[in-house]
C-alpha cells in the first residue's frame, strides 16, 4: 500500500519552500532522542536550528501512526551527505542510554510494525531504493543516532537486508548465476513454470514471461525487470503460501487427533468394533481429502 494513503498530515508550517529531491536511493533511520516527540515538538526543535521545519520526512510514532513532517518529495534536513537522494524515517523514542534523561530500552511492538511496514511501502514506491541505513551508518557521520536500544538489524532483516536490494536492482533478461537460478526456483514454486529451461540460471525469454505474468498478478508494471518491488511481491507471495500451507496442515493433524482419540474409545469399550471402525475410515477418508494431502 502506497505510504500516502495512510500516512498522516501534520500540518506544519515551513519558513521556507522545500527543495524537490531528484533522486532516492536510500532511507536514513532516526530516533528522535526524545522519549515523546510530537510532530509539533519536532519541527520546533528543528526551527530553533535555524531550519525551515522538521528535517525527517516520516515520524512513526509509538502507537504506530505515522506522520509527514517534511513533505515526502522533499529533500530533508535529517543526514548530512545523504539528504539530497534519501528519505529520513524518525522514530519517536530516545533509543540510547543516557545519564541527564529517561531513555527507551525496547521498542514497542506497534511502532516496530509500522517502521517495517513504512520501509517495505517506501521500496515499492521508489524502485530506486537499494540501501536502509541508521544515521550513524551514512558516510561522515558522526552520531549514535538511532542509538543503542534501537532495533537497527531486526528492522533492515524484517524488510529484507539492503544488500539483496541492490543485488536484484537490476536483475533483467540477459543477466547469469546463482541469484537468477534462485528467482526461476521461486517462479515455478508461485506456479508460475519453465518448462522448457527449467532454473538454469539464464534469464531468457522463458523467464522474462515468467516474470512478466507473476508483475501481472501482483499489479506491477510488466517492463521485465526484477527491481526492488518485485522481490517484495516475491516474498510476500511466497510467504502467504507457506502460511496457507501451514493452516492447511494444523486442519490435517486436528483431523487425525480427532480419529486417534476415536479408535482408543472404540479399543476401551471392545463393543460395536465393526460400526465404529467403518466410521473412524470414512473420517480418515475425509482428513486425507483435505487440501495438501
Amino acid at each position: 500500500m502506497p505510504v500516502k494513503d495512510y500516512i498522516k498530515d501534520a500540518g506544519l508550517k515551513f519558513t521556507g519552500r522545500p527543495k524537490k529531491r531528484n533522486a532516492t536511493n536510500g532511507i536514513v533511520l532516526h530516533h528522535a532522542a526524545a522519549q515523546q516527540a510530537s510532530p509539533r515538538q519536532i519541527h520546533e526543535w528543528h526551527l530553533k536550528r535555524g531550519w525551515i521545519g522538521a528535517g525527517y520526512n516520516i515520524l512513526v510514532r509509538k502507537d504506530g501512526s505515522v506522520w509527514e513532517l517534511r513533505p515526502l518529495w522533499a529533500v530533508g534536513a535529517h543526514a548530512q551527505g545523504a539528504n539530497s537522494d534519501s528519505i529520513g524515517v524518525c522514530a519517536e523514542g530516545m533509543y540510547h542510554p543516557s545519564d541527564s534523561q529517561a531513555f527507551d530500552r525496547v521498542m514497542p511492538k506497534a511502532q516496530f510494525d509500522a517502521m517495517v511496514r513504512v520501509a517495505r511501502d517506501l521500496l515499492r514506491e521508489y524502485p530506486s531504493i537499494i540501501w536502509i541505513k541508521g544515521h550513524k551508518e551514512v558516510p561522515g557521520a558522526a552520531t549514535v543516532c538511532p542509538g543503542k536500544f534501537f532495533p537497527l538489524d531486526e528492522i533492515i532483516q524484517a524488510v529484507k537486508d539492503y544488500t539483496v536490494f541492490k543485488e536484484v536492482h537490476s536483475m533483467k533478461k540477459g543477466d547469469r548465476g546463482n541469484d537468477v537460478q534462485k528467482l526461476q526456483k521461486v517462479l515455478m514454486q508461485l506456479g508460475y513454470p519453465l518448462p522448457k529451461y527449467g532454473a538454469d540460471g539464464i534469464f531468457g525469454d522463458e523467464t522474462l514471461a515468467a516474470v512478466n505474468a507473476f508483475k501481472k498478478t501482483a499489479s506491477l508494471p510488466q517492463n521485465g525487470i526484477v527491481d526492488t518491488a518485485t522481490m517484495l511481491a516475491i516474498i510476500d507471495a511466497v510467504g502467504a503460501g507457506k502460511e496457507q500451507l501451514e493452516k492447511e496442515n494444523a486442519q490435517i493433524n486436528s483431523g487425525m487427533q480427532t480419529v486417534k482419540k476415536e479408535l482408543v474409545k472404540v479399543l476401551e469399550l471392545g463393543t460395536n468394533a465393526e460400526k465404529s471402525i467403518t466410521q473412524i475410515r470414512e473420517k480418515i477418508k475425509s482428513v486425507m481429502a483435505l487440501p495438501g494431502l
